[in-house]
């Protein structure tokens, strides 16, 4: 009887062993749920996908696949630095065939032996995987973009084992993905200028401090170009208050196209707008601003199906860096502005920097 209860006991300690097991993997998830869910933002909640997923499911790669036909993630990112690890790993797509076609994403979950010639799209950094789990991020009825897991060991992800825990988890993430994307899209509504959309001011006045501290603690350069388009209050009185939006759109788009990636465009207000150059020193600052002036007085600006004219700017250039002589963000927009307003009463249609 003895060797009986002990062997009852046994399988009874077996149970509770596997229940307490089972126990920690669903509060494990259940955090890191709580964590995704409570993310602030588009770029922690990616953070947290391409990062800490990893780490907390031991698994040898991650990759997230956006589907991003009008760039939206992609702009709604461009105020972050995107860490270098992320290279080949956060990726895109421009519609959802491509998704399917360069990318091999089903529809339903997929977890299979890995195969570089179907999954390499998908982990370019790694070729030591033995297994894979494709994920579709579904939402309302839509495919939004895909999680891709990889392990080393080739029992990891096989085909129906786990995967009502995953479509459970993809919902999850796929709900989260939607809901920053929103919230990042209202936020950066406030921070827009409706007419040209560039930033605004508002965003350039939380803007100018962040650059303004990096520059200090990293000791490099950074470059205020003040702009004010020249005689354009007479562009409203002649040709009407339509002209002169067709002109600032269009004055916006060229700021746009010659700006690094880099830079940081904004409409400070009325026909002046403002441009945050980073590590930039004075020379670069100078040669920069002399093509936007240029390109400005040679453009033909349409404002009617049947007309168009001809407008100059003038440029103000401030620069915060080692000579110290301006040392806060408020001081580096007010030299610039000062540097504008000499220009203009200079004769117009030139760029003036400070000294």
């Amino acid at each position: 009887m003895s060797s009986r209860a002990e062997l009852l006991q046994n399988k009874l300690d077996a149970l509770l062993t596997i229940a307490s097991h089972n126990e920690q993997k669903q509060t494990h998830f259940q955090e890191y749920e709580l964590n995704l869910l409570n993310s602030s933002g588009l770029f922690e909640l990616l953070t947290i996908l391409l990062e800490s997923h990893q780490v907390q499911f031991q698994l040898t790669e991650v990759t997230l696949i956006l589907l991003d036909p009008e760039y939206e993630f992609q702009r709604l990112l461009d105020s972050h630095t995107i860490p270098s690890s992320w290279q080949g790993r956060l990726l895109f797509a421009d519609s959802e065939q491509s998704l399917h076609q360069d990318y091999k994403v089903p529809y339903r979950p997929r977890l299979a032996e890995f195969i570089a010639q179907q999954h390499q799209a998908l982990f370019s950094n790694n070729n030591t995987l033995r297994s894979v789990a494709i994920l579709p991020l579904i939402r309302q009825h839509k495919i939004i973009g895909s999680l891709n897991l990889g392990s080393r060991q080739v029992d990891r992800f096989q085909a129906g084992i786990g995967t009502q825990f995953l479509q459970h988890l993809t919902a999850v993430i796929s709900a989260c993905l939607e809901n920053a994307r929103l919230q990042e899209s209202i936020k950066q509504l406030g921070l827009r200028d409706p007419l040209t959309g560039v930033n605004n001011r508002r965003f350039f006045d939380q803007r100018v401090i962040e650059e303004t501290s990096l520059a200090q603690r990293n000791n490099t350069p950074l470059a205020c170009l003040f702009i004010d388009l020249d005689h354009f209050k007479s562009v409203n009185d002649k040709y009407g208050h339509q002209a002169g939006d067709n002109v600032l759109k269009q004055a916006a788009k060229i700021f746009n196209d010659i700006m690094r990636t880099s830079d940081i465009l904004a409409r400070y207000g009325g026909e002046e707008f403002v441009i945050l150059l980073t590590n930039t020193p004075l020379k670069t600052a100078y040669e920069i601003a002399e093509r936007i002036r240029k390109t400005i007085a040679s453009n033909d600006f349409i404002i009617s199906p049947s007309q168009s004219l001809n407008i100059t700017l003038s440029i103000g250039i401030a620069v915060l860096d080692e000579t110290k002589l301006i040392t806060t963000s408020q001081r580096l927009i007010k030299v610039a502005d000062k540097a504008v307003y000499d220009a203009k009463i200079n004769g117009r249609n030139q760029v003036h920097h400070a000294i």
